[in-house]
């Protein structure tokens, strides 16, 4: 299954910034997505994430993970995008069901077990 996404004003493909420290899951959501078309900039923290945030590269999604090392978690990242990038789409994702609410007020809660073509398919249609 083949997906185009949105094109930005830029004609260049939709870039999301993955944030996911389980490199198994990041490199099978960042394969989904590169072959659905979008740019993947990868991080495997959230500090990482917040760095290049704030390089001020253009973006157009965060999809993160809640739980990982360093001095960020997702959420805590979450709340920063809000803040600042406040039109940014954040995907939140973890197989913790009691970071739901909090997770639903910053953006969208994905479960885990991820399912990369259904994450490809909620990509597309939030950036739609």
């Amino acid at each position: 299954m083949t997906m185009i996404p949105m094109r930005r004003a830029q004609e260049r493909p939709a870039r999301i910034l993955l944030v996911e420290d389980e490199i198994f899951i990041r490199m099978d959501v960042a394969a989904a997505l590169r072959a659905a078309g979008f740019e993947v900039i990868e991080a495997a923290r959230a500090d990482a994430a917040l760095e290049f945030l704030e390089s001020g590269e253009p973006l157009d999604l965060v999809f993160t993970d809640v739980q990982m090392p360093g001095d960020l978690d997702g959420l805590a990242l979450a709340e920063l995008v809000r803040e600042r990038y406040p039109m940014l789409p954040i995907l939140i994702g973890s197989g913790r069901w009691e970071v739901e609410g909090a997770a639903s007020k910053l953006g969208r809660f994905i479960p885990k077990p991820y399912d990369p073509i259904g994450i490809v398919r909620l990509i597309a249609t939030t950036m739609h």
